[in-house]
């Protein structure tokens, strides 16, 4: 299990992911908006006696999600065994800092993929019952669903920018111009026309 030298370590590399890729700024919007959206859902939730009366139509998408965030897990461990066959990009601390971090959030996003499996459960087991129980607990399903779909995203985005990091030297592709772009439509214009 995780002790707590663990679990701060791993908060921390995902407290450090929130910052913007190109600056190392702390992005504010970004941090707002993942942990902001999920408590303003619950707290609506509450207020408005929100019942989720089908808890297990959900629990599918979760366990879903919840592969697809091992699954780039373990993409993230062969990346970092890549890395670490490589001299230059092994010593490169930025390179090895994208990999932490974004590997904090993929567990850290599982953790929630499982904490909402199991309050899906809990939800699914009560039944019919309208009481406060199955309010507190639709308003925290809720509230689980909406922070692990946009840790998803967030994940996504770091893996991305991992990727670049590591793989394009940090800079993606460069803009075309007007004529690569027209050329590219002439192509494909050319490779439809059967005639």
């Amino acid at each position: 299990m995780f002790d707590r030298l663990s679990l701060r370590t791993v908060a921390t590399d995902y407290w450090r992911s929130l910052r913007r890729y190109g600056t190392s700024e702390r992005d504010t919007s970004a941090t707002l908006v993942i942990f902001g959206v999920p408590v303003a859902l619950f707290v609506v939730a509450l207020l408005c006696g929100f019942r989720m009366w089908q808890p297990t139509a959900l629990l599918p998408a979760v366990a879903l999600l919840a592969g697809v965030l091992l699954a780039a897990a373990g993409q993230i461990l062969t990346l970092r065994a890549r890395i670490a066959d490589s001299l230059v990009l092994s010593s490169n601390k930025r390179v090895t800092g994208h990999i932490r971090e974004t590997m904090s959030g993929v567990v850290l996003a599982a953790v929630a993929a499982l904490a909402d499996a199991l309050l899906l459960g809990g939800l699914a087991s009560a039944g019919d019952a309208d009481n406060w129980i199955t309010g507190i607990l639709s308003a925290l399903v809720l509230m689980c669903t909406a922070y692990l779909a946009l840790m998803f995203l967030v994940t996504a985005r770091r893996l991305y920018s991992t990727y670049l990091e590591v793989f394009e030297g940090g800079a993606g592709l460069p803009r075309r111009s007007q004529r690569e772009i027209d050329e590219q439509h002439e192509y494909e214009a050319g490779s439809l026309d059967v005639s």
